[in-house]
């Protein structure tokens, strides 16, 4: 595992690992696209990339905005008792999300939809019991998510997020199955660490490390240019 003093690092030493150590893989789908006959859609991939930044600090990243704190909301307004498919955020980056709307208007799934009925459960539970090794929120969900795999339907590319209070701060590991660099890691990074935040403030204790594990890590041919 790699350890960062703050995101600007990670960013940088990220990049530099991917372009040094990145194997080449083409997939057959991407999302729930056929690319397998588009060369555009290979990749450099590192496989089961974890780091950690000490001292993580949203201001050191640049993420799309104004999606990136919409999207942040609807992710965590379960806690009001609310949840949101397809929502409103997904319109201020319409020229990445519009194509994954289904039929019937809605996404295969939202982050907000998955998470809204764990927030409250995993908050209480914290306070109650802060030394748990069960404070995770879960986003894959295996009774629908196994049932569209190999392109039929789109899938989580995140899995789920563990915190622990060791020490009297709030430490997470965010596990992930898939990230693409250059589209979506700095955004992921931020709504990861934003969520951390945002439990901290719930729960009442400060901040602590955050830990990214990436089961492949890759960024496409197509963005390779003006990257390394």
């Amino acid at each position: 595992m790699r350890f960062y003093k703050d995101f600007k690092e990670a960013l940088s030493e990220i990049k530099r690992d991917l372009a040094e150590m990145g194997i080449e893989v083409h997939p057959k789908t991407y999302q729930d696209k056929y690319i397998a006959d588009d060369p555009d859609y290979a990749t450099l991939e590192l496989q089961n990339y974890v780091y950690t930044v000490l001292h993580p600090n949203p201001d050191d990243l640049n993420p799309v905005q104004p999606w990136a704190d919409m999207e942040f909301e609807e992710r965590v307004a379960g806690s009001k008792g609310m949840y949101f498919n397809p929502g409103n955020a997904w319109k201020e980056r319409s020229d990445v999300w519009e194509q994954f709307l289904e039929s019937d208007g809605r996404f295969a799934y939202t982050y907000s939809e998955r998470m809204a009925h764990q927030l409250d459960i995993i908050t209480e539970e914290a306070k109650d019991n802060p030394d748990s090794r069960q404070l995770y929120i879960g986003i894959w969900d295996p009774n629908k998510d196994i049932h569209r795999l190999g392109g039929l339907s789109r899938v989580p590319c995140s899995l789920g997020y563990l915190f622990q209070i060791r020490g009297g701060i709030l430490n997470m590991t965010y596990f992930m199955r898939s990230m693409d660099y250059v589209t979506h890691m700095e955004n992921d990074m931020y709504l990861g660490h934003m969520f951390q935040r945002w439990m901290a403030t719930r729960i009442g204790v400060p901040i602590g490390r955050f830990t990214h594990f990436v089961a492949s890590l890759h960024i496409f041919k197509k963005d390779v240019k003006g990257v390394f």
